[in-house]
């Protein structure tokens, strides 16, 4: 196979990922191959013949549920594959997605039955090495005790900060798209919120992390939920 090419496994039944998604992505992205199975480690096996390496594994939430054991493989494997947890229908509150994420080894999730061109827009960005959550998930699984955004919060609580002097240096701008990113908002609907280009999204976020020395834009968001807390009086 050419060495442009880029590969996307599909882990989960075929019906999960319906042919006509499929053609939608291939279409968009002709660079793609798209390898769906429900058999990992046939999967595994035939990409080491043919020395490939994904770079966004898709894994369905029940196979993900039921094969837990399986995602530090997965990870091992492929370490510099993006995973992504899918999902169809609606996720209400279900334990396995929480379980899934809990593991700190996926720390996506897309439903399969988001508007296409959403659905097109977060499978790209995580093509490229970045990350996708529906705000709506976050808000849910921000209620729980064991997410990503508390970890980070108890990253910063360890710096024994309230937050107040990390984000002391963003200019006003930078305020405002921390904010929405806290409230669990991605680039795109960032950018439409504040009439900015996407591309100056990036740019702000970059500065954001920059200035206030943490690794990602999750412990940033922490920090500015964190100072939040702090001007209320709590922690």
């Amino acid at each position: 196979m050419s060495d442009h090419l880029r590969h996307l496994f599909f882990i989960g039944p075929g019906d999960k990922f319906p042919k006509p998604l499929e053609n939608a992505l291939l279409r968009e992205l002709p660079d793609l191959v798209v390898q769906v199975s429900t058999d990992w480690k046939a999967l595994v096996k035939k990409a080491a013949r043919e020395k490939v390496l994904p770079a966004l594994i898709l894994v369905d939430e029940g196979f993900g549920a039921a094969n837990a054991n399986l995602l530090p493989e997965f990870r091992e494997r492929f370490p510099n594959a993006v995973l992504c947890l899918t999902f169809n229908g609606e996720y209400g509150s279900r334990q396995h997605i929480r379980d899934c994420l809990n593991t700190g080894i996926i720390n996506n999730v897309i439903p399969m039955n988001l508007r296409l061109d959403l659905w097109l827009y977060a499978i790209q960005i995580m093509l490229q090495g970045g990350s996708y959550m529906p705000p709506d998930l976050v808000e849910l699984l921000e209620a729980g005790p064991s997410m990503r955004l508390e970890k980070a919060r108890n990253l910063v609580d360890a710096r024994n900060s309230s937050g107040a002097d990390l984000i002391s240096s963003l200019t006003p701008r930078e305020l405002e798209v921390l904010a929405l990113i806290a409230q669990g908002h991605q680039n795109k609907n960032i950018a439409a919120n504040l009439s900015l280009s996407e591309h100056t999204i990036k740019l702000h976020i970059h500065h954001i992390i920059s200035k206030m020395g943490v690794s990602n834009r999750t412990e940033a968001a922490a920090a500015y939920l964190q100072f939040q807390r702090s001007r209320k009086g709590g922690r």
